[in-house]
């Protein structure tokens, strides 16, 4: 993310970076020329000149600094997962709500040109009505220390959440039925899952997650008439339309980045804060907490198995 600020830094100051130690600080400083280094996140916040914080330290934290961040008076871009709990989210954006500040949750591929694009594919009519969707997301990434770790680590709050945000953009929250199986890792966090949503209309999302296999990062939009083929769901530049009016092997259709994808996000936070909004329409609270809900039953289900 300090890459893509640094792209943006005709639209904003990348001003401050903080971390527990101040060499490291000051190496991430000098790197993506920010103007300050701090070696604590408190000295970090007591800068007056700081108005926006992007947070993106591991998951049990992500509560603890974006409240005393709020508290300090800043706005907060908080990285996926947003919080562990729900009710931690539920405390967040109550204080953000309370001082008129805003918060959001740093889930970037919400707001990639390709979902507006699909949306007025599905609107058009071109695929019919969406009844599946199938979206993967399988890294071997296990050897990392937050992947493993008890309390916010596994490949669901990590990975799985994208491909759950990626359903629920084109098929909402209330699904009817959830069924799921994990696989846990030596930890106990999840290693791998399987989810299964099914919703009133019968339509469908199959979604899986592996923190140790490296199986695909696709996703598939089918519809009544067509379907939506993504080869990439995260990094993905472009997608291929079936339907009944394109050759038999699709149409294809570009969404290349400006830079690398993450600065429409940065755009739309900057744009609501303008705007003296508290959330983003692309990625509202009630999106958060609805993913939230979701990820937190999984893994209480989850625990118990």
């Amino acid at each position: 993310m300090a890459a893509t600020l640094d792209f943006l830094r005709n639209e904003l100051i990348p001003y401050a970076i903080s971390a527990r130690d101040i060499s490291r600080a000051e190496a991430l400083r000098s790197k993506f020329n920010f103007e300050k280094a701090y070696g604590s996140y408190d000295e970090m916040l007591r800068d007056p000149n700081v108005d926006v914080v992007y947070i993106s330290t591991t998951n049990p934290m992500h509560y603890e600094h974006a409240k005393a961040s709020l508290l300090a008076g800043k706005h907060i871009i908080c990285e996926k997962p947003f919080t562990v709990t729900t009710e931690q989210a539920i405390d967040i954006f109550s204080v953000a709500k309370s001082k008129n500040l805003f918060a959001l949750e740093a889930v970037w591929t919400r707001f990639q040109p390709y979902v507006k694009q699909i949306k007025e594919i599905i609107d058009s009519g071109e695929i019919g009505t969406p009844r599946f969707i199938q979206a993967t997301l399988a890294l071997q990434i296990s050897h990392k220390e937050r992947m493993i770790e008890p309390t916010g680590g596994g490949a669901l709050l990590d990975l799985g959440i994208y491909p759950i945000h990626f359903a629920s953009l084109f098929l909402g929250y209330e699904y009817t039925r959830l069924t799921s199986h994990s696989i846990k890792a030596p930890s106990g966090v999840d290693d791998q899952s399987t989810i299964t949503l099914e919703y009133a209309n019968g339509a469908i999302a199959d979604l899986s997650t592996s923190m140790s296999a490296a199986y695909g990062t696709s996703a598939r939009i089918a519809g009544t008439c067509g379907s939506i083929d993504f080869p990439m769901l995260l990094h993905g530049q472009s997608f291929t339309v079936k339907s009944p009016d394109t050759p038999a092997a699709g149409r294809i259709v570009q969404c290349p980045f400006d830079f690398n994808g993450y600065e429409y996000e940065i755009r739309a936070a900057i744009k609501a804060i303008s705007e003296g909004k508290c959330q983003c329409d692309e990625c509202t609270w009630d999106d958060t907490l609805a993913v939230t809900r979701l990820m937190e039953k999984l893994r209480n289900s989850w625990k118990q198995s």
